[in-house]
């Protein structure tokens, strides 16, 4: 009796090692299954640009506030910072942005007087704005290399252009946003794990928000 005993034990303790081994199996098969990383929108990464683009900004707002002095101030400012720009650009835009500036460049003495504000000022200073967005967008494609890199850059391009298309309006500004739109999106997956994959789309896409900037422009 005894020796049946013994060898009944070992079945036993067999029997339970397989039920709690097909228990734990039960519950790795509950647990959460990992969610794929998605592409989120490249951050802007700060240029030149953008602090031209702000020195402008600061200039109309002191228009609109009545602070012509200030506003003086901040227009010659800008506009030698962007001149600064377009003389060391090698892109298709160097001239876009040089013949914008100009143009900027003449409403001076009117903000001094006071002839020139509000509406004509701010889409002067949109323009300009737009040939540095485009401007940079086309030196980093100009250069022939990858952009997987260049993904803020790319971004703080499109997002100078898209901050110009209000004092469009009408169709132009409408077909701009889309394109502009369809753009940060593609670029956004830059730095993804697909980013090469999407690049030949994603400069596709660049080309396309160019040559809208070209007619503008």
């Amino acid at each position: 009796m005894m020796t049946h005993n013994l060898f009944r034990r070992p079945k036993l303790t067999l029997a339970c090692l397989l039920l709690s081994t097909a228990s734990a199996v039960a519950q790795l098969g509950t647990l959460p299954k990992a969610v794929p990383a998605t592409a989120t929108p490249a951050p802007a990464v700060p240029s030149a640009a953008d602090s031209v683009a702000h020195k402008l900004d600061q200039a109309v707002i002191a228009s609109t506030n009545g602070d012509k002095t200030a506003a003086v101030t901040g227009l010659n400012e800008g506009v030698a910072a962007a001149e600064a720009q377009a003389a060391i650009s090698k892109g298709d835009f160097k001239e876009k942005l040089m013949s914008q500036t100009g143009a900027l460049k003449q409403l001076i003495p009117g903000v001094a007087s006071g002839a020139v504000s509000g509406n004509m000022l701010a889409k002067a200073v949109s323009l300009v704005k737009m040939a540095l967005g485009a401007n940079q967008i086309s030196s980093l494609l100009g250069g022939g290399g990858s952009l997987l890199s260049s993904a803020g850059a790319l971004t703080g391009g499109l997002n100078l252009l898209k901050g110009g298309l209000p004092s469009l309006g009408g169709q132009a500004a409408s077909t701009g946003g889309s394109l502009i739109s369809t753009a940060l999106s593609g670029v956004s997956k830059l730095g993804g794990l697909g980013g090469a994959a999407a690049e030949p789309a994603v400069k596709q896409q660049l080309g396309g928000v160019l040559n809208f900037a070209k007619g503008i422009l």
